[in-house]
């Protein structure tokens, strides 16, 4: 058989066993002679004694030889799946070779006759002793096998699970390539012939956002103050697109450090109020943008359109479910007659699974 070494019998094991070892050993060879000779370490202390030493050899060899079987076996079949095969297997072969070993071990005794009377017990009492101790040695491996296949399970399925969730993340994420984009050149190519300067302020202010956008394209979680920083030049390009017909009200901003959002989540808060309501002279929409508590709070006043507006599935899903995969959080939703507000629950690093 081909030799097994020192990284692959670890990996066939699946722990350093070198302590087991150490401590059971010794362990097993104290209870030895009590089983099979009836002896005590206080009645009986010599014999015991001397007993308990030559266990420790006995023991060794039984341990050592049962490895080697288990790892020959466990090489073959590593698998979970195979796992009743070897449990099978191993115990007729621990069966077969622990009686044999007790057989070798009684060689001394047939070819030199006699041994001391303390020490004198049937073949049997020391086979079934021996049968024991090795069914509990190849226990304690099938046993932690077991556990870190068991580990190895939970870790790969938590894995697929992060994967899972993460190709979730990134496909909401890819929703949200901002559909302004066209607006927004749109609101460019009116204003360049008008006026230049105000063409180079709203393309600097755009490129701003976009930039922003690339920035924050891999990210889970940013920092409120980065999504303000891309809500101002946003309102800019806003600001130029319907004039003095949108209005935006900012409220208890002061105290934002270390406070997170979802990214793009007020941007996209603010396009949907503009797809869904009116927006005209007679009717200005306000946006307000406020932080109560651990929630920042998005609202804008209720005039919808009278005419259907076709949904993208950008949007109010598309934000709760980053919530959801994220943080295991809910968005919430107040609205009135007059007013329609998202709240949206404030993170921390800390709370992202």
């Amino acid at each position: 058989m081909k030799y097994i070494n020192k990284e692959e019998r670890f990996k066939l094991i699946g722990f350093n066993d070198t302590r087991l070892v150490l401590v059971l050993v010794p362990f097993f060879a104290f209870f030895f002679p009590l089983m099979v000779f009836g002896l005590s370490p206080l009645l009986n202390t010599v014999d015991f004694w001397t007993s308990y030493l030559i266990s420790i050899a006995h023991i060794s060899v039984y341990w050592y030889v049962e490895r080697w079987v288990l790892l020959y076996i466990r090489k073959r079949y590593i698998s979970f799946k195979d796992y009743r095969k070897r449990i099978i297997l191993q115990s007729v072969v621990v069966v077969f070779s622990t009686f044999g070993l007790c057989l070798i071990a009684e060689t001394p005794e047939m070819c030199f006759g006699g041994v001391p009377e303390a020490f004198e017990t049937s073949f049997f009492n020391k086979y079934m002793a021996s049968l024991i101790i090795t069914t509990i040695i190849i226990s304690i491996y099938e046993g932690v096998y077991a556990f870190q296949l068991f580990k190895k399970g939970l870790i790969k399925n938590e894995e697929l699970q992060r994967k899972n969730t993460q190709a979730q993340l990134d496909a909401l994420k890819n929703q949200v390539n901002p559909h302004f984009l066209f607006n927004s050149l749109n609101t460019l190519i009116s204003v360049i012939p008008e006026d230049t300067t105000i063409a180079v302020k709203f393309a600097e202010n755009l490129s701003s956002v976009y930039r922003y956008i690339l920035e924050i394209r891999d990210k889970e979680l940013i920092t409120l103050q980065e999504e303000l920083d891309c809500i101002h030049a946003y309102q800019y390009l806003l600001s130029i697109r319907f004039g003095k017909h949108i209005e935006f009200e900012f409220k208890n901003l002061e105290n934002i450090h270390g406070k997170h959002i979802v990214p793009l989540s007020i941007q996209m808060l603010m396009e949907n109020a503009i797809k869904h309501n009116i927006v005209s002279q007679s009717k200005p929409l306000t946006i307000s943008i406020s932080l109560e508590n651990d929630l920042l709070k998005v609202c804008n006043n209720l005039q919808v359109k009278t005419q259907n507006v076709k949904s993208t599935g950008v949007g109010l899903k598309n934000i709760q479910q980053r919530y959801q995969l994220l943080a295991n959080k809910e968005i919430k939703i107040e609205k009135t007659d007059a007013i329609f507000c998202v709240c949206l629950p404030i993170l921390s690093i800390k709370e992202v699974k």
